[in-house]
């Protein structure tokens, strides 16, 4: 699986954006889904929740921890030793289910990539 990270333009917003080639049968990504919900507030401040959430997986990996839920405004991960499930807190039938490694890195490369300098055309894929 590949995740593309870019920064995108809007009328009065530079935002990060990603996308994935893996979709559901509406074409959506659901990991892209759960990196870009920002609970509402400015890009570079969901850093914490960011490290929230590797820290969660890591509680797991480590044993610390049987199971986590990891969530914001409308996406969340349950993490267990056995994976990840990336859900719609509102539709029960959108979800995912891909390997802890695979949250892992997706999480610290969005934290890299929010925290780099916002620049139109700049991009970077990811392999998962």
């Amino acid at each position: 699986m590949k995740i593309m990270f870019s920064w995108k333009i809007s009328e009065e917003f530079v935002f990060p954006y990603c996308t994935s080639d893996n979709l559901n049968k509406d074409d959506i990504s659901i990991l892209s889904c759960l990196l870009m919900d920002d609970g509402g507030i400015p890009y570079i401040q969901s850093i914490p929740w960011i490290q929230k959430g590797i820290e969660k997986i890591d509680s797991v990996v480590n044993g610390k921890a049987k199971s986590a839920s990891w969530d914001r405004e409308a996406w969340g991960a349950l993490i267990t030793i056995n994976g990840a499930k990336i859900y719609s807190l509102f539709e029960e039938d959108y979800f995912e289910e891909i390997t802890l490694e695979q949250l892992r890195i997706a999480l610290i490369s969005w934290m890299n990539f929010i925290k780099t300098r916002p620049e139109h055309g700049k991009s970077e894929e990811i392999e998962l």
